[in-house]
């Protein structure tokens, strides 16, 4: 065997050690520097599975250096991505077709000596190639000394000329991210050359972590297009490698397991193998299932093959990197172990090479799940809790973030020490505000420590809070109730009372957190800024019902304003201008309210306690007001800021901005955002509802012809409001209520779920109710009740007299001209609502237009108006509002010609299968913005995003977000293009 190649007799990777080989050991047997290998084999057919590309590229560049074209091609890939199979597959084939193929390996323990993978490299009849030539001999005898390198290029170009004249020649170098300065420069040499020579050469290199010249040899690569990589397998390709592994396909359990492969098809095979070992798989007629709940020691069992394959300080380096957490930085690590980073740094290079670690921007991580979980579990419960004890412990006396001392202190065990419980209880504020979701069990395991008095307030109350935060309302709300029932010191029950109106403020508790707040208000030291900030929280529970008591709202609104004046607290100052905007949207003017949201968005511009949750509401609010004011940039604007602030909220409830953001895309037209955000914001086991979000979901759902999804949300939504629904969640409750009725064919019962909401006299929330008041008036006049059809239009008319923005006046305008019947008018507002962007009323107002012209005789006319509302409400998604259009004009003779256009089908592939939707992000990504910009820009979750991505993808055949940015400049430039 070569020394210290790291190969053991049986083909398994062991430790490399000791020093690399001088030149006077490599003359002295010069004879034995490489054993004879063992022929390579084909790969296993199981190792293709996904590769069709790959095996397609390099099959072309071998085709090519067959015929005279040659070239050199690097093969990339993470340990067990399966580089080597593919590249024996792809030369199993040509070697029976009298191509010779020459296979060198380079080394890391070899660097200093030069050339050494290409002077080693075994030729067809397993000879090392330096033997070809007494010339060569004498350089290789002579290696690290002072033989010019440059000589030694030369002699290999001349062999491997004389090798080409022969006939095709195939050089593969593995392990090439080891390859030396000079063999790199003699690569570029021999592929200079291969352009006019039957040559391909082949270097196979592992992504981890590389060489200098290997990482410029790979730049370069890239650049020319002589880069293939071997990426994660797709899903599919994962399934379908599983199912010829098993025999049968893999049953719904073991599929989310195997995701946590992360693509790699050499795990996968190692998983199978291992559970199968171990009896946890079990067949069944259709498929082979895994054994619920018994994964663990599979996952150990696999860690332990790949922490077998390195030095002893390295394992250990990697099992306290997994207790660190899937990422953790080099720092972090060593403080844990107590070493210094440089010692650290072998072990982490020899894991990053061996593909378990990976170096990201702030640090390291694990490159797969499956590998950080079972390196974790490897390590015994007992052993385990004291390793996250100890590093604790450490992190927090270097001074690290309270969150993460916090996180292993959640996984010390059930137990925690008395030097913990005495952290935790110096910690608890910090804990509350930076790490609510970590600091709950943490809050709790202190609290019930023996240590302590069952009656320990503080920390009660600051698990209390974070409960509170983290959306625990139930329990919170029990317990804060409990203390403040019994708790003597001021501060403490200001503090959590504050908390507590907040959050009942969030759910629609206005009346509780009202009472909490005036009841705190009267006792004796309160401190002046919580005064300032309860105070605030009194405004707002009297402002948002819509019918305060003048004298008490005012005698509340002073006191809080001097408390914030007198103690300087923006929070409250900017709460209590959000409390008189809300007030100014109810009562008028817009100006007064856009001037206050603007003055609380300018007191709200720092990230202290408490700013960046109470920002991203006034922000949101400040959106939709520039959206009814039709300043649709600045709305969208405002829009952006309030999810990047909520983002930037540690506490923030995320359910505000996904509701304010339904109404955002309802006015776009964008029925397909959003959805997924607010469907994970209404799971059935959320610990306290918002009806708001609820309502929202059955109302998209309905438009986007989901009748049963949207019936089973609206029950869930009466369930939560039990009769009790106010402002914006009433209207949307009405809205979808209506709406089931129109599905199930009962019109009066769709008027009737209308009729309170748009007929009451209050004024609060009335700009919102009046966006579907031309739905209602075309309901009433479709079943003939005209005395409803005046009171929806009074409704209307008294709503634009509170505000004459233009907005309001055009829907007056709309009501009128539906009972007028007259298509001029609704042709007008049609206008005005295309130039505003309101792309979903532009459709109803069409779609109203379309029955007018019937109903007048025009019917030539109506098609077209028709035609584009249906092109309109499939594009924005509303499949179902396009179906009820399509029913209701039926009867009117504009259906025939409809029908051929409706009939048109979106392509399946290409740029004209994208929907509107997808078509903005595409353009979005084709600017340069990541997933999460083009969130903030859309106002949708990061995943949606990812969603439409991959469906951009898909439809265009493209294989990256930099082949979009193609196709779009293409695009741009015509059809000549390409």
């Amino acid at each position: 065997m070569r020394a210290g190649n790291g190969t053991a007799p049986d083909g398994s990777t062991a430790h490399r050690a000791g020093p690399s080989r001088t030149a006077e050991e490599f003359r002295l047997d010069a004879d034995s520097i490489l054993p004879e290998r063992r022929p390579g084999r084909a790969a296993d057919a199981a190792a293709l599975f996904g590769r069709e590309r790959e095996t397609a590229a390099l099959r072309d560049r071998l085709a090519r250096a067959r015929s005279g074209s040659g070239g050199g091609v690097l093969l990339t890939g993470e340990a067990g991505a399966g580089v080597t199979g593919l590249v024996e597959h792809c030369l199993a084939e040509p070697v029976g077709a009298g191509v010779q193929v020459w296979r060198g390996e380079a080394d890391e323990l070899d660097r200093r000596l030069p050339l050494l993978p290409f002077l080693e490299c075994r030729t067809a009849g397993g000879r090392a190639l330096y033997r070809s030539s007494p010339d060569l001999a004498e350089l290789a005898r002579s290696a690290g000394g002072a033989v010019s390198v440059a000589a030694t290029s030369g002699l290999l170009l001349e062999a491997v000329e004389e090798q080409c004249a022969r006939g095709p020649l195939v050089l593969v170098i593995d392990h090439a991210q080891w390859l030396d300065d000079a063999s790199v420069a003699a690569w570029r040499r021999l592929a200079r050359a291969a352009g006019d020579l039957p040559l391909l050469l082949v270097a196979c290199v592992r992504q981890g972590q590389w060489s200098r010249p290997v990482d410029s040899l790979v730049v370069a690569g890239r650049l020319d297009g002589d880069v293939i990589e071997l990426g994660p397998l797709a899903p599919d390709a994962i399934l379908a490698l599983a199912r010829h592994r098993l025999g049968a396909a893999p049953g719904e359990r073991l599929v989310r397991l195997l995701s946590q492969v992360g693509g790699n098809p050499r795990y996968l095979l190692e998983l199978l193998d291992v559970l199968d070992r171990q009896g946890l798989l079990r067949r069944t007629a259709t498929a082979v299932e895994v054994v619920e709940g018994e994964t663990e020691p599979a996952f150990t069992e696999l860690a332990a093959l790949r922490l077998a394959e390195l030095s002893p300080g390295a394992a250990q380096a990697v099992r306290e990197a997994a207790l660190l957490g899937r990422r953790t930085r080099v720092s972090d690590l060593a403080t844990v172990t107590g070493q210094p980073a440089t010692a650290l740094l072998a072990g982490v290079r020899e894991a990053v090479s061996a593909g378990l670690l990976a170096e990201t921007e702030t640090g390291l991580s694990f490159r797969h799940p499956v590998l950080w979980r079972g390196i974790r579990e490897n390590v015994p419960a007992v052993l385990r809790w004291s390793m996250h004890a100890d590093a604790a412990r450490r992190l927090a006396e270097a001074g690290a973030d309270a969150g993460q001392v916090a996180e292993h202190l959640e996984r010390a065990g059930p137990v925690l020490s008395r030097w913990a419980v005495g952290w935790v209880r110096q910690q608890a504020s910090v804990l509350v505000e930076q790490a609510p979701q970590v600091a709950v069990p943490v809050l709790r395991a202190a609290a019930g420590g023996e240590q302590l008095d069952d009656r320990d307030t503080a920390l009660q109350a600051a698990l209390a809070r974070a409960m509170l935060r983290t959306r625990r309302y139930t329990q919170a709300l029990e317990l804060a109730r409990d203390i403040l029932a019994s708790a003597d010191d001021p501060v403490l029950t200001s503090e959590l009372a504050w908390d507590l109106a907040r959050s009942l403020h969030l759910v629609g508790g206005h009346t509780e957190a009202g009472r909490l707040c005036a009841e705190q208000l009267a006792r004796d030291g309160v401190p002046l800024a919580l005064r300032a900030r309860l105070g605030a929280c009194l405004v707002y529970a009297l402002v948002v019902p819509g019918e305060p008591v003048p004298a008490r709202l005012a005698a509340a609104e002073a006191a809080a304003e001097a408390a914030a004046r007198a103690s300087g607290d923006h929070w409250a100052l900017a709460g209590l201008a959000l409390c008189r905007a809300v007030a100014a949207r109810a009562n008028g003017p817009a100006e007064r309210a856009l001037a206050l949201l603007k003055e609380a968005d300018g007191l709200l511009g720092g990230s202290e306690d408490g700013r960046p949750e109470l920002h991203a509401v006034v922000l949101s609010e400040l959106a939709d007001l520039l959206g009814e004011l039709d300043r649709r940039t600045e709305s969208d604007a405002a829009q952006a800021r309030a999810r990047a602030s909520a983002a930037r909220s540690r506490t923030h409830d995320g359910r505000w901005t996904a509701v304010a953001g339904f109404a955002l895309h309802m006015r776009n037209g964008d029925w397909s955002l959003g959805g997924d955000e607010l469907a994970e914001l209404c799971r059935p086991d959320e610990p306290q509802p918002m009806l708001s979000a609820h309502c929202a979901l059955a109302v998209q759902q309905a438009v986007c012809a989901e009748p049963e999804a949207a019936s089973e949300q609206l029950r869930r939504a009466q369930q939560i409001a039990g009769g009790r629904a106010v402002g914006r969640a009433a209207t949307l409750l009405r809205v979808a209520e209506a709406m089931e009725a129109e599905r199930a064919g009962e019109p009066d019962r769709a008027l009737r779920a209308l009729e309170g909401e748009l007929t009451a006299g209050r004024v609060a929330g009335a700009a919102y109710r009046l966006l579907w008041c031309p739905r209602a008036v075309r309901h009433a006049l479709d079943c003939g009740h005209r005395e409803l059809t005046e009171r929806f239009v009074e409704f209307a008319r008294q709503t634009a007299a509170v505000e004459p923005v233009p907005h309001r006046a055009w829907l007056l305008a709309w009501c009128e001209a539906l009972v007028a019947v007259d298509p001029t008018e609704l042709g007008a507002v049609a206008e005005y609502l295309r130039s505003a962007g309101r792309r979903t009323q532009l459709a109803w107002a069409l779609e109203d237009l379309a029955a007018a012209r019937a109903a007048t005789g025009r019917i030539a006319e109506a098609r077209p108006a028709l035609a584009e509302a249906l092109e309109l409400y499939r594009g924005m998604g509303a499949l179902a509002e396009a179906r009820r259009a399509e029913h209701r004009l039926r009867a009117t003779g504009v259906d025939a010609v409809v029908r051929h256009r409706a009939g048109r089908r979106r392509a399946a592939a290409g740029w004209e299968a994208l929907t509107p939707t997808e078509l903005t992000v595409a353009r979005l990504v084709g600017q340069g913005l990541s997933n999460p910009e083009t969130a903030a820009r859309l106002g949708v979750s990061a995943r949606t995003v990812q969603t439409h991505v991959s469906s951009i993808l898909t439809k265009l055949g493209a294989t990256s977000r930099v082949a979009i940015a193609r196709e779009l400049a293409l695009r741009a430039e015509g059809p000549g293009a390409r």
